[in-house]
């Protein structure tokens, strides 16, 4: 019986630090995907920017030089590299936040799939250590409640032999 108690005790351990780790890991993957999401999104902002000072400008604006002045063709040229920077500003979760979730986890594609998962994970994790609480005083209360007997048997026996 004592073999039963300590083999339950050992997997309810088993099955709460495996809870525990499955939060670590789904945490683990919310702030990496937001680190490196947000990364991308710099890097490609300014890659844009280096695009729009170098050779896509300055080729834009030649070709349309022919046909309107420079300054306009300068100008419609920075309007557009502008623009596909504010649509990598607003589109960043999609574009790089979404696909480092989707890479490192399997099953879960979006922010808000990652935040249930989590909570889901917490509330297991919750659950077993509750679990293995319980047993713990439980073994506890049986072990003292052994203990007390042990004693009070002891204490009648010398009370019977001292007199």
């Amino acid at each position: 019986m004592e073999n039963e108690v300590f083999e339950q005790l050992k997997s309810d351990v088993t099955a709460c630090g495996e809870s525990f780790g499955k939060v670590g890991q789904l945490r683990l993957i919310g702030i990496v995907s937001r680190v490196l999401g947000l990364f991308l999104m710099i890097f490609t902002v300014v890659l844009l920017v280096f695009a729009l000072l170098a050779f896509g400008s300055v080729a834009a604006i030649d070709a349309l030089s022919a046909v309107m002045p420079v300054w306009a063709a300068a100008l419609i040229m920075g309007s557009l590299y502008v623009l596909l920077i504010a649509v990598a500003v607003v589109c960043r979760k999609p574009l790089f936040v979404h696909p480092f979730i989707r890479l490192m986890s399997k099953e879960i594609n979006t922010e808000e799939e990652l935040a249930l998962k989590t909570m889901e994970a917490e509330h297991k994790a919750e659950i077993q250590y509750i679990r293995l609480e319980t047993k713990v005083e439980n073994a506890t209360r049986e072990l003292s409640l052994y203990a007390s007997l042990a004693s009070r048997i002891w204490s009648w026996i010398t009370g019977k032999i001292g007199k």
